[in-house]
């Protein structure tokens, strides 16, 4: 009996702190991890997603995981949003990794950095319907060595 009371609080306890960790107006998250940590020149890390709200903004963020062996302060990416009519936008961005003296401006957890940053501020969609976010490296190397994730987050914009 008293095993399965404390079965219990731990279950419950365990979902208090899931609901608790969840962040408000995120409409979209995933993360597609780069088969062996080495991201080729050609390989495209494609997100697809539904957009069904055409009235409110909308802050898109990219996050890059890399373990603390990457060689660069920064990475260079070519995006496509592709629009649900067959439209595309296409943007080379910039994220800043490592400040000046090499610090990993990310989160840390072991040796991998988590850094995020912001890729469109404050946008509707246009148009309900499917929409895929593309990216390639844009390094210029063939293989860019030590980047364990790519990974996109879409969130409801602040209404300050």
């Amino acid at each position: 009996m008293i095993r399965n009371l404390n079965l219990l609080l731990v279950f419950a306890s365990i979902l208090l702190s899931l609901n608790a960790c969840k962040e408000d107006g995120v409409l979209f998250t995933q993360s597609i991890d780069i088969p062996n940590e080495v991201w080729k020149l050609n390989d495209t890390v494609t997100f697809n997603f539904d957009i069904e709200d055409t009235v409110n903004l909308y802050d898109i963020f990219v996050s890059v995981r890399n373990n603390e062996n990457y060689k660069w302060s920064n990475i260079y990416l070519f995006s496509d949003l592709e629009f649900p009519n067959g439209k595309a936008r296409t943007d080379t961005i910039e994220i800043i990794l490592a400040d000046e003296y090499g610090y990993w401006l990310g989160k840390t957890s072991g040796t991998y950095v988590i850094t995020q940053s912001k890729y469109i501020r404050k946008r509707k969609f246009p148009l309900k319907g499917k929409y895929t976010i593309k990216f390639n490296h844009a390094m210029r190397l063939n293989d860019l060595d030590d980047v364990a994730s790519i990974g996109i987050k879409i969130r409801q914009t602040d209404k300050k």
